[in-house]
């Protein structure tokens, strides 16, 4: 018999699995070109009000873990420019996908997850709180809304999975 929620927990419990042979396979050009033009696109009306200065001469490298993704972002002018190759970084931002996810789709509060130590801040910590507020100020709601829709039910399997994970465990 079909069982949904075996197959969400299947699909989701494999995401980082697949997604690390993407960016394995993926030629770098490629992923970079893509991160370069999603989050100039999503950060657009802060790019135009020059609220990203903060950035200026500073590199924030973002670290996702499970998937073997890392990519460095910097403000060249009025654009947010990425490289998947850093030569140095003023803030690490290292958690995995999971994590990640909970925070763009506010499932999850960025501070619990540095005190859980689920997220890892390391280097210019001033930068980083900068950081923090932007994304605090923005919501999931600016993004289009099927990557909402997708974020919103990637969130919730996981915490169903962690859910069931803890009650195997107690």
């Amino acid at each position: 018999m079909f069982d949904i929620k075996s197959v969400n927990s299947k699909l989701v419990a494999s995401l980082p699995t697949m997604l690390r042979g993407l960016t394995r396979c993926a030629p770098k050009a490629a992923q970079a070109g893509v991160l370069q033009l999603a989050l100039n696109q999503f950060f657009r009306p802060e790019l135009n009000a020059s609220e990203l200065d903060f950035l200026s001469g500073k590199t924030l490298v973002v670290q996702v873990s499970d998937i073997a993704l890392q990519f460095a972002i910097s403000l060249n002018g009025d654009k947010l420019r990425v490289q998947l190759a850093s030569a140095g970084q003023d803030l690490l931002l290292k958690a995995e996908l999971a994590d990640f996810v909970a925070m763009i789709s506010n499932t999850a509060d960025p501070d619990t997850l540095f005190f859980r130590r689920r997220l890892q801040m390391l280097g210019d910590t001033e930068l980083g709180l900068y950081c923090k507020n932007l994304l605090d100020s923005i919501g999931p709601e600016r993004l289009p809304k099927l990557c909402q829709l997708g974020l919103s039910w990637l969130a919730q399997q996981q915490l169903i999975a962690s859910d069931n994970a803890a009650a195997l465990v107690n």
